[in-house]
């Protein structure tokens, strides 16, 4: 278990606590399965994931689980502009980028320090105070695109 994990199960804890909620094996577990994953996930696709291991968790304790990490800071909701909702770990991923196919939904990251250098560098020039940041650029890939540039 790396640290940044150990830390986002504090603060699930805490958060879990301060809604005057108690701990469950069930939660414990879909939060762990969750900051194991190294993709964007759908609701659906975690409760697979869950139920290979524990049959017994039911979607909807998967749902409201799911809510309670985005609640708690931990992760966000991604939106590949396809209807399915996808989430994503937030810690340690807090600048970076989403390049998303309009055709074939292939979809890739790019983490680079740039993209928080220039974000600030905006926000600091027009006196903006962001709160969070997201970026998502709809296009073409390789494979959907023209295959040669056009004059």
């Amino acid at each position: 278990m790396t640290n940044d994990t150990v830390k986002e199960l504090e603060i699930f804890d805490r958060h879990i606590s301060k809604k005057g909620l108690k701990h469950s094996q069930k939660r414990d577990y879909i939060i762990t399965v969750f900051l194991s994953t190294t993709r964007h996930v759908s609701v659906d696709d975690l409760f697979q994931i869950v139920r290979k291991k524990h049959p017994e968790i039911g979607a909807t304790t998967v749902y409201r689980t799911l809510k309670l990490i985005v609640s708690s800071g931990l992760a966000e909701e991604v939106d590949f502009d396809d209807g399915v909702k996808r989430f994503e770990r937030k810690m340690g991923r807090e600048y970076h980028a989403h390049f998303i196919c309009t055709d074939c939904g292939y979809h890739f990251e790019v983490f680079d320090k740039n993209i928080k250098r220039l974000s600030h560098k905006l926000s600091e020039a027009s006196g903006f105070h962001p709160k969070k940041h997201r970026l998502e650029i709809f296009g073409l890939c390789k494979k959907c695109g023209p295959s040669s540039p056009k004059p």
